[in-house]
């Protein structure tokens, strides 16, 4: 088994964590974050275990995992690839622009009342 290899980005405080799983059985170490997250599983696939069991995934896939569960990913494929994605914020009192229970249909509503295209 060896490490994770990762790499990491900042930009307009949105974090982003890659990490590459080289082999079958690489493990990257469980943690729980105190703000809801998203991982981009870009490739292979992984067995993700947490607070509440483990779940099998398969690339392409989006993962969110709510604040506070504890959560580890482990490869089952060789140069399995996911992405940590973070948006950095100030404490505890943030608001959300979006809450977390919107279906997809009202969250491609919400990106048009912010613009992400420079025209």
């Amino acid at each position: 088994m060896s490490e994770p290899v990762t790499d990491l980005k900042l930009v307009d405080n949105v974090f982003v964590k890659m990490h590459k799983l080289v082999n079958i059985g690489d493990t990257h170490n469980g943690h729980a974050h105190v703000f809801d997250h998203i991982t981009l599983l870009s490739s292979g696939s992984v067995t993700m275990k947490h607070d509440n069991g483990e779940q099998d995934f398969a690339s392409p896939h989006l993962i969110v995992t709510p604040k506070g569960i504890k959560h580890q990913f482990i490869a089952k494929e060789p140069n399995t690839v996911f992405c940590c994605i973070h948006a950095i914020r100030d404490g505890d009192g943030v608001d959300d622009v979006a809450s977390p229970d919107l279906t997809q249909e009202q969250a491609f509503e919400l990106m048009t009342q912010y613009s992400l295209i420079q025209e």
